[in-house]
């Protein structure tokens, strides 16, 4: 029984690749994608000494339309992002921003206090802080001489 050697190629990815999808994309726009349906905010994670903080991007998004919670430590930031009120789809040649719902969740350690989470929301960034519990903070142990 003879094996197979020959293994199917993989194009490689090259800067030109990129530069040709941009250019595709650029002339012809992206007219499949939907305007409606679900995006995903872009999202980042601080940790200091006593928290955790979350900075998500949610431009165009007003702050009633978001949702923060959190159950078995997994932080949960949901909402909708609506398209423009006083506008009509079909009068766009281009639509890139995306619109509908978005759902972000984020496992956070076991050790956060989570009754003291706060949220705010100003310029198109949601800022959530979490503080960790007094148990996870680093703490200096005094070391008695005898």
């Amino acid at each position: 029984m003879r094996r197979e050697m020959i293994r199917p190629t993989v194009p490689a990815a090259t800067p030109w690749n990129d530069d040709f999808q941009r250019i595709v994309r650029t002339f012809l726009g992206d007219s499949e994608a939907p305007l409606e349906g679900s995006f995903t905010p872009a999202l980042d994670v601080e940790e200091t000494e006593d928290a955790f903080t979350l900075h998500l991007e949610l431009p165009g998004v007003s702050a009633d339309k978001v949702d923060v919670s959190i159950e078995e430590n997994v932080l949960t930031v949901s909402g909708s992002r609506e398209f423009y009120a006083d506008k009509q789809a079909d009068s766009f040649r281009r639509v890139e921003r995306r619109f509908g719902t978005f759902h972000r969740a984020v496992r956070l350690p076991d050790r956060v206090n989570p009754d003291a989470i706060t949220a705010a929301f100003k310029d198109g960034l949601l800022t959530v802080s979490v503080p960790k519990a007094e148990s996870a903070k680093p703490r200096r142990i005094e070391v008695a001489a005898s």
